[in-house]
């Protein structure tokens, strides 16, 4: 079990691997990776340009920096992004990998690791991108934004659960890749992406804690545009519950695959 979170024997493998399929993202085209620095940059550019002159929309709040709603936006869409690629892909990471099954002796677990890296190399120029913006804008740079590194690793554990547990069902449940994908779009809505938690009523707030993005989302907005550190008892429970589902994941990824062979 203890090889699922820490693949070290296979580090070169995993590297080669991501690697990989980072390029074919872009292979063959003009800018390359190009354009997993070009695409984030513009889409920040349109969400300050059109919530800033065209909405005049302001993030509630923030009574001055007329730019505050695009960089908020644009910090939950990162992290929903993330979510909803790793997410989305897994049910299928075994199932399309049938050689890696039956005729080679392959750590499958690591398909879920690829798919990680691969979605973490966008994010993490997202990121930057998001930090370069704040200060350009007008943002503070904080001492409270190096806490983004340990809130993404909790967040990895998030992901990497879900997708052992996916990837895993997706084997034998071939539906489960065509109702994640209707089930991704509401999520979008039913996060704090568009707005923050204190906007809902009192009640919902209760309600919205159990999606796996919600505490993360305002944690990632209080370090890099609040210049404040996250709740601690949030930030603890969610640390707890990132252990449980990355647990879970694991367990079930592994128990699952005893019967990988037969089905595929």
């Amino acid at each position: 079990m203890l090889s699922y979170f820490w693949p070290a024997q296979h580090r070169h493998l995993l590297q080669q691997l991501a690697r990989r399929e980072i390029q074919a993202k872009f292979r063959n085209s003009w800018l390359g990776l190009g354009w997993s620095v070009i695409t984030p940059i513009a889409m920040l550019l349109v969400y300050v340009f059109v919530f800033q002159s065209v909405f005049k929309a302001r993030w509630p709040g923030v009574e001055q920096s007329a730019t505050a709603f695009g960089l908020n936006l644009f910090s939950g869409l990162i992290l929903f992004t993330w979510f909803s690629d790793v997410v989305t892909r897994s049910p299928r990471l075994v199932a399309e990998n049938p050689n890696m099954v039956t005729k080679v002796v392959f750590p499958l677990h690591l398909l879920s690791w690829v798919t990680l890296l691969s979605s973490s190399f966008q994010a993490g120029i997202s990121f930057v991108v998001l930090i370069i913006g704040i200060a350009v804008l007008g943002g503070p740079l904080t001492w409270s934004m190096l806490l983004l590194p340990l809130l993404l690793l909790v967040f990895v554990l998030v992901l990497l659960g879900f997708s052992w547990l996916l990837s895993g069902l997706g084997v034998y449940l071939p539906d489960s890749q065509h109702l994640v994908a209707m089930l991704i779009t509401p999520l979008l809505f039913l996060s704090p992406v568009f707005y923050p938690v204190s906007m809902l009523p009192e009640w919902l707030q209760g309600l919205i804690v159990f999606n796996p993005l919600t505490l993360m989302i305002e944690a990632v907005r209080a370090v890099l545009l609040g210049g404040t550190w996250p709740n601690l008892y949030y930030l603890a429970t969610y640390v707890a519950a990132a252990l449980l589902i990355a647990l879970l994941g694991a367990a079930s990824f592994k128990k699952l695959r005893k019967g990988f062979a037969d089905v595929i």
